[in-house]
C-alpha cells in the first residue's frame, strides 16, 4: 500500500510538472507579456472612470462613511498619498452629475474595450484559428459586463458576510480565504465566454481560481512595498500611478496564465506537435506526374539534336558552299583588272585613232571574258543541281 501511495505521488507529481512545462511553453508562443500589456492599459483607463463615478456616487448617497469605506476598500491598492486625493476628490461637490453622466459612458466604453481585449487574448491563447468579428466580441463583452455585477455581488456578500459570522471556526483563516473565493467567482464569467472555444463552467474553473489567487499574492505584495518601501512621500500622486500601472501589468499577467492553464488542461494541441500524416492514396498522384514526367520528357526530346542530324545537316551545308563558292566572288574583280590594264596599255603606246580602236578592241575583249565567266560559273551551277536536288530528297525524308 506505501509503494502504490509513493507511485501515485510520484506521477502526480511528474504531470504537475509536466503541466507547468506545457504553460510556460505555450505563454512563451502565444506572447503572453505583450498580451498582458495590453489588457493592463484598458484596466487603467477603466479604473479613471470608475473612480469618478465611485467619487459621484460615494458622496451622493453615503457620506463621508461611505467614502471611508470605499477608501478602506481600496487601501491594498492605493498608496498614503493616493488615498488622500481620491478622499479629497470624494468630498468635492463641483460638477458633480456632469462627471457621474461622463463617467458612466467612459466606464462603459473602457469596459468594453477591456473586455474586447481579453476576448483577443483568450482566443489566441486557445489557438482559435477562425477571429470573431467586432460585433461578437462586444456581444461577449456585453454578456461579461452584464454577468459581472452579479458576480461582484456574490464576491462582496461572500467577503462582508463570512468574516462577520460568529459560527464559522478559525475565522482569521476564513477571513484570509474569502478574497481568493470573491477574485474566483469575478473572474469566472471571462474564463467562461471569452475563449470562443466552447469551455464549459468546469473547464473555465482552474484558471479563475488561478487568478484569483495570483492576484490575492499581488494585493498583499503591494501593500507590503506601498507600506514598508519608502512611505507614501517617496511616491507621490505619479508614483501611486506608476505603481499602480505596474500592478495591473503584472495582474495582467497573472490573468492571461489562468487562461493559458485552461488551455492546457482542456487538452489543446500543441503547435510544435507533428501533424498526423494522411492515410496513403497517392495512385492518381502517381498517376498524373508520370504524365507529366512523360510530357517534359517528349518536349526535351523535341528540342534535343541528334549527333546523325547535326553531321548530316553541317555535310549539306559544306557542299552547297563549296558549289557556290566555284567561279563567284572574284570573277568580276579579274575582268575589271584585264579591262583597267589594257586600257592603261592603249593609252600609253598608242595614240589617235589606234588608241580608240584598242579601247573598243579592249572593251569587247572584257565583255566577252565576262561573258566566259559566267557561262562558266552556271556550267558549275548546272553541275551542281543533281547535288542540291538529293539534298532537298534526303531532308524530306528526315
Amino acid at each position: 500500500m506505501t509503494h502504490r501511495a509513493e507511485v501515485r505521488d510520484v506521477t502526480r507529481i511528474g504531470s504537475a510538472v509536466g503541466v507547468a512545462r506545457r504553460v510556460a511553453g505555450t505563454a512563451k508562443d502565444e506572447q503572453v507579456t505583450f498580451l498582458s500589456a495590453a489588457v493592463a492599459y484598458y484596466a487603467f483607463v477603466s479604473l479613471i472612470p470608475l473612480l469618478v463615478l465611485s467619487v459621484a456616487v460615494g458622496t451622493a448617497l453615503g457620506g463621508v462613511e461611505l467614502v471611508d469605506a470605499i477608501v478602506g476598500a481600496l487601501d491594498p491598492f492605493l498608496t498614503t498619498s493616493g488615498e488622500t486625493a481620491l478622499r479629497d476628490a470624494m468630498t468635492d461637490g463641483r460638477g458633480r452629475t456632469g462627471a457621474t453622466a461622463v463617467s458612466l459612458l467612459l466606464l462603459t466604453w473602457s469596459a468594453l474595450k477591456l473586455f474586447r481585449g481579453l476576448d483577443v487574448a483568450f482566443s489566441q491563447v486557445y489557438g482559435v484559428q477562425k477571429p470573431e468579428s467586432l460585433l461578437e466580441q462586444v456581444v461577449d463583452g456585453v454578456v461579461v459586463l452584464l454577468t459581472l455585477p452579479l458576480a461582484v455581488g456574490a464576491a462582496v456578500a461572500v467577503t462582508v458576510v463570512v468574516p462577520y459570522l460568529d459560527v464559522v471556526p478559525y475565522l482569521d483563516l476564513a477571513s484570509a480565504l474569502t478574497l481568493p473565493l470573491a477574485l474566483t467567482l469575478v473572474f469566472l464569467p471571462s474564463y467562461y465566454v471569452f475563449p470562443d472555444a466552447g469551455v464549459s463552467v468546469r473547464e473555465a474553473l482552474p484558471g479563475a481560481a488561478f487568478a484569483a489567487v495570483g492576484w490575492t499574492l499581488l494585493a498583499q505584495g503591494f501593500r507590503v512595498y506601498a507600506a514598508y518601501v519608502g512611505g507614501g512621500e517617496l511616491y507621490g500622486i505619479l508614483g501611486g500611478a506608476l505603481l499602480l500601472v505596474t500592478w495591473l501589468y503584472f495582474g495582467g499577467i497573472v490573468i492571461t496564465l489562468g487562461a493559458v492553464l485552461n488551455a492546457v488542461l482542456s487538452g489543446r494541441p500543441d503547435d510544435d506537435e507533428e501533424p498526423e500524416p494522411e492515410p496513403p492514396n497517392e495512385a492518381p498522384d502517381v498517376a498524373e506526374l508520370g504524365a507529366e514526367v512523360e510530357a517534359l520528357r517528349a518536349e526535351l526530346d523535341a528540342k534535343t539534336v541528334q549527333k546523325s542530324e547535326l553531321e548530316a545537316d553541317l555535310k549539306q551545308y559544306v557542299r552547297q558552299r563549296l558549289r557556290r563558292g566555284k567561279a563567284r566572288g572574284w570573277g568580276p574583280y579579274l575582268v575589271l583588272l584585264y579591262g583597267t590594264l589594257m586600257t592603261v596599255g592603249a593609252f600609253h603606246y598608242l595614240g589617235g585613232g589606234w588608241s580608240i580602236l584598242a579601247m573598243v578592241v579592249v572593251w569587247l575583249s572584257t565583255l566577252g571574258l565576262y561573258v566566259l565567266m559566267v557561262l562558266f560559273g552556271l556550267s558549275v551551277s548546272a553541275v551542281g543541281v543533281p547535288g542540291r536536288i538529293a539534298d532537298r530528297v534526303r531532308s524530306w525524308r528526315r
